[in-house]
């Protein structure tokens, strides 16, 4: 059973996050990244929560609201803008539903940071694992790992205009980059490690062995 903070927020927050993400994508199809995914990643973002929380590395119970608002906003810019800097417009969308919320400015601004920088893989320095912008980023990255993830990839970099030739020797550094993330950031929980590292293990090996 999850943590309480984490069922308030979902009571407090599920159907009306979910129904609002389904609405923006429904002229948009982009079956990876679409409210099915934004729900994916609730689940997994909701996982790391009631492990930290469970290992007293969070207390607040605003993080759990702060996440699964995060959580169904993070990739709607993709409805307008296809491109990796679609966060800028997941901010604005996610603005505007804060807008009608009660949700605190300082969260506020916490989460709508969050949203826009999620997709930043680059990954400079250390993450806090109690942060909201590392439960975000990992929460989405556990989502493009394993059998999920290699439709994930193929679909989105499509969309870009990245041809099939080329798309191994981007995708398995991205994967790399993820997994080397996930495994600095929440080392204290190995058996997620591992069963990370398995499932990016899949998407690896299934690109390497396309460019061969």
């Amino acid at each position: 059973m999850l943590h309480p903070f984490i069922t308030y927020a979902e009571e407090k927050y599920r159907a009306l996050l979910s129904g609002k993400c389904s609405r923006l994508f429904s002229g948009s199809y982009i079956p990876s990244h679409d409210h099915l995914h934004h729900e994916r990643v609730w689940n997994n973002a909701a996982l790391l929560l009631d492990r930290l929380y469970e290992a007293g590395m969070v207390t607040d119970r605003a993080m759990a609201e702060k996440a699964i608002i995060a959580a169904f906003f993070h990739d709607t810019g993709l409805t307008v803008n296809r491109g990796p800097d679609h966060g800028m417009e997941s901010r604005q969308i996610c603005s505007a539903f804060l807008d009608t919320s009660e949700v605190a400015r300082a969260d506020r601004l916490e989460i709508l940071n969050a949203v826009e920088m999620h997709d930043n893989k680059d990954y400079p320095g250390c993450s806090d694992p109690a942060s909201l912008a590392a439960i975000l980023s990992v929460a989405d990255d556990m989502d493009a790992f394993g059998e999920t993830g290699i439709g994930r990839y193929e679909e989105i970099y499509s969309m870009r205009g990245i041809p099939a030739a080329g798309m191994p020797g981007m995708i398995v550094p991205n994967v790399l980059s993820r997994l080397r993330h996930l495994e600095s950031t929440y080392h204290m929980f190995p058996d997620l490690v591992e069963e990370m590292r398995g499932r990016a293990e899949t998407i690896i090996n299934h690109f390497t062995q396309k460019s061969r």
